[in-house]
């Protein structure tokens, strides 16, 4: 189901029709992204129920502090803050650091000569075992605080930390979470982090083109590299299935083919759900 205003886009998939879903729900996370707002209800044993997606045009500022301030009050499924498990952001800005190069103060003057850091941002740091590696984001205070007035008990994390999670031992894996106007893109071979951006897009070419050329530089034979791209709503999986043009066999995250526009959600909310 969707519906679409000039102001505010919405998505909502369920897992069937029934009047008392919404009652079952006892678990939640939410995903904060670039003009959007993902959230979604799981049962007490961990089965997805529900999705909500919201988002805005990009008319608007990138981190409308408003519009997150209003779904927070407003969204059925954030209603009870005790059921929040975790808040995922998806950040515009990030730095992925080996274990071996890392030191605090020295990443964030290295991230601060890399990307524009607002004096109203906050830098955060999360070590992720998995990848040998320290991930740095920057993202605007006021919305840290609007998690953490919120939400204080939820584990808050960066969406792409499920890309580090499980990573494959063997073959060449690339990950990708496609959003409106983002995608966060992750390539291991072998078990090794090789590359990892979030970046800009307009078309399925402007993702397509530096995966290949990323695979190509590592001497890999593009038919061997496994793609698999989550989404958050129905509407990104038209890029999606245009990146299977230069991807065939593209999967879900989790591995599972795609049928209907909703599998790429399903596959990143299930997924973040195990990490929150």
């Amino acid at each position: 189901m969707a519906k679409t205003n000039n102001n505010t886009n919405q998505q909502v998939w369920n897992v069937r029709e029934d009047d008392s879903l919404s009652g079952q729900v006892s678990q939640v996370i939410a995903l904060l992204l670039p003009r959007g707002l993902l959230v979604a209800g799981f049962s007490l044993d961990g089965d997805l129920l529900t999705l909500h997606y919201t988002g805005y045009n990009n008319n608007r500022p990138i981190w409308e502090l408003a519009f997150f301030e209003q779904l927070f009050a407003h969204e059925p499924l954030l209603a009870n803050k005790a059921n929040v498990k975790g808040v995922f952001i998806l950040p515009d800005r990030q730095l992925i650091i080996p274990d071996e190069l890392y030191d605090k103060t020295g990443s964030e003057n290295w991230f601060r000569k890399i990307h524009f850091i607002e004096h109203t941002d906050v830098i955060q740091h999360y070590a992720f075992a998995e990848a040998k590696a320290h991930y740095l984001i920057a993202v605007p205070v006021n919305i840290t605080e609007l998690i953490r007035i919120n939400f204080n008990k939820a584990t808050m994390l960066p969406a792409s930390v499920y890309q580090f999670r499980n990573i494959p031992t063997t073959g060449a894996v690339a990950q990708c979470l496609v959003s409106a106007e983002q995608v966060s893109a992750t390539l291991h071979h072998n078990g090794k982090l090789l590359w990892h951006n979030i970046f800009d897009f307009n078309k399925a070419e402007d993702i397509a083109y530096p995966l290949m050329q990323v695979i190509d530089q590592n001497l890999i034979p593009r038919y061997q590299v496994s793609v698999r791209c989550n989404g958050v709503s129905a509407a990104g999986h038209v890029v999606i299935s245009n990146l299977s043009q230069y991807f065939p066999g593209i999967t879900t995250g989790d591995g599972y083919g795609f049928t209907s526009g909703w599998e790429g959600a399903i596959s990143l909310a299930i997924q973040l759900f195990t990490c929150a």
